[in-house]
């Protein structure tokens, strides 16, 4: 990433690490180090080191929308308030912007039918509220979610693991084998799956999300 920089372009990034992205910071290290240019790298050590240990922590699943609860004998894992209040809040904003495009659908066929005379203006205006049943459709993906994850939790207690989740209708608790809870690679998207089903999904390029996937099948299987 950073091959292409001088040593003295490398310590002024250096100066601003906190605004790099995590890779970007492991990778500034790298060549840092692969380089051997001297340089004072404890505040980027430091910056590297508290996100690992939230990785380790899975503080980073509030960026699925879920949290991690720790105790001595497990951990839980639950949707969080936040991620529910937001899906919500996509469902009610889709539902009104999905009215005011029927609105606008219906208000142009009447147009074409009073074969009412209009400007290009006013016509891209009644063609642009008509696309708005389009937009509306794009915000149910929270109906989706809210569905799919109420009453959802994930927990390992005592050894024993547990997953409560609606598969199709019903909220169903299921006994898991460790052995059955694995990664799943693909192009784009990295998936924790239990068998065939998916539990969470991330973004593959994001090593963030990577690696707290990671950490996450590593605390339920071992």
């Amino acid at each position: 990433m950073y091959s292409d920089k001088t040593n003295s372009e490398l310590i002024e990034i250096l100066d601003q690490h906190s605004l790099l992205t995590f890779e970007a910071q492991l990778s500034l290290r790298d060549e840092l180090e692969e380089r051997a240019v001297v340089v004072d790298l404890s505040g980027l050590e430091s910056t590297i080191a508290n996100k690992l240990e939230q990785i380790h922590n899975l503080e980073y699943l509030k960026d699925f929308g879920f949290q991690a609860n720790k105790s001595v004998d497990g951990l839980t894992v639950t949707r969080t308030k936040k991620a529910m209040l937001t899906d919500i809040l996509a469902v009610v904003v889709g539902l009104f912007v999905f009215l005011l495009g029927v609105y606008g659908c219906v208000n142009l066929v009447l147009t074409f039918l009073n074969g009412d005379e209009l400007d290009v203006f006013t016509l891209a205006y009644k063609f642009a509220m008509a696309a708005l049943v389009f937009i509306g459709f794009s915000f149910f993906s929270g109906l989706k979610r809210l569905f799919d994850f109420s009453g959802f939790e994930l927990s390992k207690h005592s050894g024993l693991i547990t997953l409560k989740k609606r598969f199709d209708v019903k909220l169903e608790e299921i006994k898991i084998n460790a052995a059955d809870i694995h990664l799943d690679q693909g192009e784009e998207v990295l998936s924790l799956k239990l068998g065939h089903d998916t539990i969470f999904t991330s973004n593959a390029g994001n090593v963030i999300q990577t690696l707290t996937l990671q950490e996450l099948a590593k605390a339920l299987k071992t």
